[in-house]
């Protein structure tokens, strides 16, 4: 099987070094969309979290993304997709559904 990934940080004029957007698109036919966060990423998004939360339970969860790596270079998350791709699949929820428009490896976002 082989895979084309695309990773947003990648397109972005300022250096991303903690989430982004990745893309995943299999030569089956099958696209997903994920948000990546660092593993550093965590802590910050955590005290967000307790911020936007009720009083009562603002330590008690998180909106989690759909991966967390140790980096967001194409080394690192090309390992992981494989590594992913060969142990099963990416998750259902991350599935693009059909009627998501094609794009090539250079979206673009207004």
């Amino acid at each position: 099987m082989e895979a084309r990934i695309w990773i947003e940080a990648e397109h972005l004029a300022e250096d991303v070094t903690d989430f982004c957007n990745i893309a995943v698109y299999l030569s089956t036919g099958e696209r997903y969309a994920l948000n990546a966060w660092t593993f550093d990423f965590f802590a910050v998004a955590r005290a967000d979290g307790e911020m936007n939360a009720s009083a009562a339970v603002k330590h008690l969860y998180m909106h989690p993304p759909d991966l967390f790596v140790q980096d967001l270079t194409r080394q690192t998350i090309e390992k992981v997709v494989v590594d992913i791709l060969e142990r099963g699949r990416l998750p259902a929820s991350c599935l693009m559904p059909d009627e998501a428009p094609d794009v090539d490896d250079t979206l673009r976002f207004d």
